[in-house]
Parts: structure tokens; sequence; C-alpha cells
């Protein structure tokens, strides 16, 4: 069965009054399209942008969950409609009658048939999240970091915001610092370039003041100093060097091809040759390093032979664009890893028709994850694979009417996250094809 598609709304803006329209998803069918309920979850679906002032926000329009694998049918009928009882009712029904008719017949279960209506937006999703298994406590715990974070935005000066942080540091913790990275995604997806900049500066700030921010960033300093052309004896060094056992970690998994038989004689050698209590130190850290390789090695063949496993389940599949959708949620870095490994071995094997097979399955799964993409990055991820600097200028002159502000600030907010990730090559082609945007405002 096909997936159903977006709804056209007419949408009257608060701000200006200008009336435009615009997509709505009335019928939220994870089974068939899982990365909407990550969309629903982080507050990015249905969202609508004026075009003529730029203000923007989810609209309040009805829609109906449905997750067959949890046999969940949740209405969303938010009390701005302002409807009868009686039109309440047909619209639950209709949204019921869309759902129910793309079910093949003997898959329809009772539970299509009593669908549990919700008139605020977060009792639904608190409603979705219970199911996933977390528990009232949990949500609470979600809903307190929610408010900090929303406390710490508020901040009026430095010392207000400091004073916040030494008072909540314990809950300053990695479950804050993922919401944090959450909301900034979200302000991105959405194109909330002023947001998006507080959060980012909280996010420094936090990094600077709490006590697990300062440790996640002597981390990611870490990593940053280990270059390119590092040799063993200047990772040993480093590690040596290292005030605690997370930047231990994330050097060793950072450099783990160099830490093999050689590496473990350099440090075999200092132990020897060294007193005590230098000695010791360095047997314990002998002792953490290979703690972690067993770690990330075991981690790393479970996780390759999970990719492995999913990439059967699809190419065996007699739907495959189906069987992607179903996993969207689940396809990352590695499966396409392994995926291009099989394509890679197919070739080297003269098995020509199978690589041209799985590498259509490759283009398959990037148009489908193309379209989970908000149509700005999905502008600007076409920006950058196209060649600098006459295929780049095409494609700008050719969609003209997306160039603007907004698309400039979330070039420059995608720049730095770029950059402070460390992907420096395309942070820098970013910013050249966003100078050939600028020229054409000028």
């Amino acid at each position: 069965m096909s997936t159903r598609l977006p709804q056209v709304a007419s949408v009257t803006c608060p701000r200006c009054g200008n009336r435009f329209a615009a997509p709505v998803q009335d019928v939220v069918d994870v089974g068939r399209q899982p990365e909407l309920k990550v969309r629903l979850l982080r507050g990015q679906l249905n969202i609508a942008v004026c075009p003529q002032c730029g203000a923007g926000g989810m609209l309040n329009a009805p829609f109906i969950y449905h997750d067959p694998e949890k046999e969940l049918l949740f209405v969303f009928t938010p009390n701005g409609l302002n409807v009868t009882d009686g039109a309440q009712q047909r619209l639950i029904g209709e949204l019921t009658n869309a759902v129910m008719n793309s079910v093949p017949p003997e898959q329809r279960k009772a539970y299509l048939l009593q669908p549990k209506v919700f008139l605020t937006f977060p009792s639904l999703t608190e409603a979705i999240l219970q199911a996933d298994g977390l528990t009232p406590e949990m949500l609470e715990a979600r809903k307190a970091k929610a408010r900090l974070l929303e406390q710490l935005l508020q901040a009026s000066d430095e010392l207000e915001l400091r004073n916040l942080i030494v008072e909540h540091d314990d809950a300053l913790d990695y479950d804050f610092f993922a919401l944090l990275a959450n909301y900034i995604e979200s302000a991105r997806v959405e194109g909330q370039s002023a947001l998006l900049g507080r959060l980012l500066m909280l996010n420094n700030n936090l990094l600077e003041m709490s006590s697990l921010g300062r440790s996640l960033k002597a981390r990611r300093e870490a990593l940053e100093s280990l270059g390119e052309e590092i040799t063993r004896e200047e990772l040993l060094e480093k590690l040596i060097s290292a005030q605690d056992d997370g930047v231990v970690e994330v050097l060793t998994a950072a450099a783990r091809p160099l830490v093999d038989y050689q590496f473990f004689q350099l440090l075999t050698g200092r132990i020897d040759t060294a007193d005590e209590p230098e000695a010791t130190h360095l047997k314990q850290l002998r002792t953490k390093i290979l703690e972690v390789i067993r770690e990330l090695d075991a981690q790393m063949e479970q996780e390759f032979a999970w990719a492995a496993s999913l990439l059967r389940e699809i190419w065996s599949s007699k739907d495959r664009e189906q069987a992607i959708r179903a996993h969207l949620n689940e396809i990352d870095d590695l499966f396409l890893t392994v995926l291009e490994a099989n394509i890679r071995s197919a070739e080297e094997d003269g098995e020509g028709a199978i690589a041209e097979e799985l590498k259509g399955l490759m283009r398959l799964v990037f148009s489908i994850l193309e379209e989970t993409v908000p149509p700005q990055i999905r502008f600007i991820n076409q920006l950058l694979r196209a060649e600098y600097p006459h295929g780049t200028q095409k494609i700008l002159n050719e969609n003209a009417g997306q160039v603007n502000g907004e698309l400039l600030d979330l070039m420059t907010a995608l720049g730095e996250d770029l950059e402070a990730s460390g992907r420096e090559e395309l942070s820098r082609r970013l910013s050249e094809i966003r100078q050939q945007a600028e020229a054409m405002l000028v």
C-alpha cells in the first residue's frame, strides 16, 4: 500500500495576516513512515513558515497517529479548533477510516475501532513515549531538564548563568547535553537562526562552566590535538598526560589503528625504565587501554553484525523501498559502510550485475533519506554535492527564489557546526557557496 501524502491547508499568518498554503500531515503512520515519529516528537511536524514575514510555528491542525507494532491509534484534536462535538466526531471518524482503509482486511484489529483522543500536544507525546517504555518518573525527569534548559536560556547575564550552572551542576549530565543537542538540531532544521545562536552560545558556556562540560571539552580538545599524521610515540605521550579516563577512552577510540603490538611494546618499554610511582601509573594506563580496546572491538563486531543482518533483510525483501522505510531510523553511517563494502566485494569478485544492483539500493536509500530532510537543508545538500563554482552557481541561479537571508543564516550555522565537529573542508566549501549566494542578494 502507498503512503498517504500530506494534505494542503490554507493558513493565515498571525503576525502579518498573509494567507498561504501549507502542507499538513493528517495521518502519521509510523509503520509506513517511521521518520514521522521522530519529527513529531521533536515538534517538527506540521510546521508552517509565512513566506511574507518569516513567522512560523506548529499548525493547530488535527491528525491521527498510528503505530501498528504497538497497536496504538491516537487522534490529536487541539482545543483551538473551535468545532462542535458533532463535527469533531466526524473528523475523528474520517481520520480513523483513512488508517483503517490503508490496512489489509486480514490485519485489522480491534484497537483500530477505538482511537484515543488527545486535546493537547504534550499529552499526546507523553502517551507515545510511555508506550516506548518511559515511566512517568523518566518523563518527569525529561520535563525537569527541559525546564532547566529554558531557565538557563533566560539568564539575564553571565553571572546569573554561572550561578545557575553551579547550583544545578549535578543535573547537567549526559541526558541534559543530549537534550540540548536535540534542541540545537531542531532549531537548525526549522531555520530558527536567533534561537540556534542562543543555544550554541549556551552550549559553549556549559562546556566552560559545568563539570561534565569541562570533561567533554577536554575530550574534544584531545581529539583535535591528534591531527592527521600522529605517530605512536606522540599518541603514547598524550595518553600518559591525560587527566582523566574519559580522555584516555576517546584518544584510544579515535586512534585505534595505532594501538597495536608495536604501541604496547613502546608502553612496556616505558614501564620497564620508569621509577615508582610513574611505573604504577603506566601499568594502570595499560590496563585501562586494554579494557577500552576489548570493549571497542566487541562493540564494533556486534554493530557490524547487526548492520550486515539489516542489509540482508532489506536485500531479500520483496519490496525494498518499504523495507528501507520501515528501518529508516536504523540506517546510519555503519550501515552505509557495510553496503559500500559489499559493492566493492562484488566488483572485485567480478559480480558486476550484483554490484550494480547494490548501487541501485544505495541510491534508493539516499533518495528516501533525502525525503526526511527539510527543503532548505535538502537544497544545501544539493549544493554541496555539486561542482564548485560553476555547478553550484547554476543551481543557485535556477533556484533564485530560495536564496534569501534565512538561507544564508542557516548556511552560517551549519558551517560553524561542521567546523566545530572537525569537518573543516566541508565547512570551507559551504562558506564558499554561501559567498556565491550572498552575492546574488546584493
